[in-house]
């Protein structure tokens, strides 16, 4: 699990670049159920889910992450 606000920055990057792979590809479909009732059109799908990584990428660009009290960056629990 990561520790600092840097890998979480460099992984939403990943996860958005991958995302933007699938919808590009076509391989990113939408459940027809009724339970799925905002999202049918998977498109329009992947172009909020982009827009919302790309808030979240903005975000965290600058953040930094305290060590504890003795220098170190421990493990985050789930």
């Amino acid at each position: 699990m990561t520790t600092r606000a840097s890998e979480i920055y460099d992984q939403l990057k990943t996860l958005r670049f991958q995302l933007e792979q699938l919808g590009n590809e076509g391989r990113v479909v939408m459940a027809r159920d009724g339970m799925n009732a905002d999202h049918p059109d998977s498109a329009a799908a992947v172009t909020k889910a982009l827009a919302g990584l790309d808030q979240a990428i903005d975000a965290t660009c600058w953040m930094e992450t305290l060590a504890t009290v003795n220098g170190t960056y421990p493990e985050l629990k789930d």
